[in-house]
């Protein structure tokens, strides 16, 4: 069991490790970069993956505990669009700080997962109620951040980025 919860924390870490450089790695200007499909400047998406680090961790306690997450998919968007407006304006250090405590904190979370626990499951609001496992739900801060990501590397990418 510790050879499974060590790999989804590595990959977790991974992923969190390449947004920390793609941070480091924004020049002047790239920061404010609109993000295509997100409608967010590239700071607001790198704040954003920050933020799904301290709701992950939130989010796998309550499951751990056998406790549903009663967050709706609505409330995220309304909590996502409330975080875009009020982190408009962040920079680069508080959100390497953010990337860097709430990520460590997350992977510690996964580590400390026992057998029982990733076995636990619970309804998950954001699929309607559906039931997952804390198994199911563990890698999703991997693919969370990744995907994020993606789209921002993408808009700097672009020609117009």
């Amino acid at each position: 069991m510790t050879g499974e919860l060590d790999e989804m924390a590595q990959e977790f870490e991974a992923a969190n490790a390449e947004a920390i450089a793609f941070v480091e790695g924004c020049r002047d200007g790239q920061w404010t970069t609109m993000v295509p499909g997100e409608d967010w400047p590239v700071g607001v998406v790198l704040h954003h993956i920050a933020a799904g680090h301290k709701q992950m961790t939130d989010w796998l306690t309550r499951a751990r505990g056998g406790r549903a997450i009663t967050i709706t998919a609505a409330d995220i968007d309304d909590d996502n669009a409330r975080h875009a407006g009020r982190y408009a304006g962040v920079s680069p250090a508080e959100t390497l700080d953010q990337l860097r405590r709430h990520g460590a904190a997350l992977a510690h979370l996964l580590r400390s997962l026992g057998p029982r626990e990733l076995d636990t499951a619970v309804a998950f609001g954001p699929a309607g109620g559906r039931e997952f496992t804390v198994r199911q739900l563990a890698p999703v801060a991997a693919g969370h951040c990744r995907g994020h990501l993606a789209d921002a590397r993408a808009a700097l990418e672009s020609p117009s980025g």
